[in-house]
């Protein structure tokens, strides 16, 4: 790998003029053309170039000046993306070759993924001819990009702050979906790719691209088939120790499978070979959007755990003991302290309707009195802790103890982190019978805002920390378990 990739694909990510081709100027804030989409996507990105639309007889859409054809622009164009039908896209992309544009987006869907031979020999005409002429593709039937730095957004409600995550992904759906889960964990992203059906440029590429880009510190994706497998897995067998790769990979189910082919006209794998190829080459395999989006946060925001010795704080009675069983179905360890650790927290916490054995249930009037720091001095030395699961209801908090309680609970835990020294993984439940939710809601962005990862079940914070703690084992050189 070189600059040569970021050199080519510069122009995808920050292009200086684009234009929409099959933009609309009827007006309809509530049901927009996709093509007015991207349009409103770049002016909520404060898109730094020109934009213009293509409309065989608008004079304006959305207050710019639109042109009939793309070889009327009189200026030269980076980008241009398609939101015409399947039948006029040849046209289209003769006027892209004559202009010299540097890449199309085709949103146009109806290509290979139809089944039907006239519209497969269709994609293979579109495609030879943009080969042939020195045009870059992007899919067809995809979303594109969102590059908050670059100016672009295919969804005009996309946030437009950058930051250090960057995602491909062969369905636009997803895509969409994730930048709006990841949002909501307050994560933001360089780059954002939707590819579709990868005639062109794909999913390797755009791993290639990411790994090199200084701006993506984390990757993620979401796959359904990989046209060139073999060679994608041992280029991310090399980035994976530089950058952590999260992959949610659709299609391994026998129904998945045909599901895929009829969505992008890619042949997905067995879940089986799927699974051990992640695991050799330390790419982090994860099984729904929900983990794919705290698996990122996670990795975003904490370190990672050098085992998978887990201490949990916040069970009591029957929940200690379920607890212990999803830890430990999920791959991890539920120690004991040692004899010295137990000890000293007996002389520390009040024996009350307590337990110092993990998982520890110190009650709730404990962090108030002014020994949390030592509690967690004490586990951090301990020899069987490599992470702390921390659960909070921080509903029943403000119900027994007021707003002053809440912010009492989040000043204690937002310090923990500098004493604890190692990674803490919050778990701050919806929904937990007591109501409050806007307490909640403030809770979980206060510890994004301080770099605490939150979760919102048990078993997903036990899953990821389990994942975090195989990429850490898999850096170290060791086997992954």
């Amino acid at each position: 790998m070189s600059d040569t990739i970021l050199q080519e694909l510069h122009p995808l990510f920050y292009p200086k003029n684009i234009a929409v081709v099959g933009a609309s100027p009827k007006y309809d804030p509530q049901m927009m053309s996709q093509g007015n989409n991207y349009i409103k996507g770049s002016i909520e990105q404060n898109f730094p170039g020109k934009i213009f639309p293509v409309h065989p007889k608008a004079e304006s859409i959305l207050g710019f000046k639109a042109y009939a054809r793309v070889r009327d622009i009189p200026d030269p164009v980076d980008l241009v993306i398609f939101t015409v039908p399947a039948e006029a896209a040849m046209e289209v992309m003769e006027d892209c070759v004559q202009k010299k544009v540097k890449f199309v987006h085709l949103y146009t869907a109806g290509f290979a993924e139809s089944g039907r031979a006239e519209y497969i020999e269709l994609e293979k005409k579109l495609v030879r001819m943009a080969q042939e002429n020195g045009v870059r593709i992007v899919g067809p039937n995809c979303m594109g990009i969102y590059s908050p730095e670059g100016g672009l957004a295919f969804q005009p409600i996309f946030p437009t702050a950058s930051g250090p995550l960057g995602f491909f992904s062969q369905s636009g759906q997803m895509a969409g979906m994730f930048v709006m889960k990841s949002a909501g964990l307050g994560l933001t992203f360089s780059k954002v790719i939707s590819f579709g059906n990868a005639r062109d440029l794909k999913a390797i590429d755009f791993l290639n691209y990411l790994s090199d880009d200084d701006k993506t510190k984390i990757m993620g994706s979401y796959i359904e088939g990989l046209q060139e497998g073999h060679t994608f897995m041992e280029m991310a067998g090399k980035i994976t120790r530089k950058k952590p790769l999260v992959i949610y990979k659709g299609g391994l189910t026998e129904g998945g499978t045909r599901a895929v082919m009829s969505h992008t006209a890619s042949i997905a794998g067995s879940a089986q070979l799927w699974q051990a190829m992640c695991k050799q080459y330390g790419i982090i395999s994860v099984a729904s959007l929900d983990e794919l989006a705290y698996t990122l946060s996670a990795l975003q925001r904490i370190a990672l755990p050098k085992g998978k010795n887990v201490v949990i704080l916040g069970g009591a009675g029957g929940g200690s003991v379920t607890m212990t069983d999803i830890a430990e179905s999920e791959g991890l360890k539920v120690p004991h302290l040692s004899e010295k650790t137990i000890k000293r927290l007996q002389e520390i916490v009040p024996p009350q309707g307590t337990s110092v054995k993990n998982p520890l249930d110190v009650g709730r009037r404990f962090f108030a009195g002014g020994n949390f720091q030592e509690f967690l001095e004490l586990i951090r030395e301990d020899p069987n802790t490599d992470a702390l699961i921390f659960t909070q209801p921080i509903a029943m908090f403000q119900r027994f103890s007021g707003r002053e309680g809440i912010n009492m609970l989040k000043e204690m835990t937002i310090a923990a982190q500098k004493v604890f020294q190692k990674p803490i993984f919050l778990v701050i439940e919806r929904d937990d019978g007591f109501g409050g939710q806007n307490f909640v809601q403030e809770a979980i962005e206060g510890y994004h805002a301080a770099n605490l990862a939150t979760f919102p079940d048990f078993r997903l914070a036990t899953r990821v920390l389990n994942y975090m703690a195989d990429y850490q084992a898999f850096l170290e050189g060791g086997v992954r378990a």
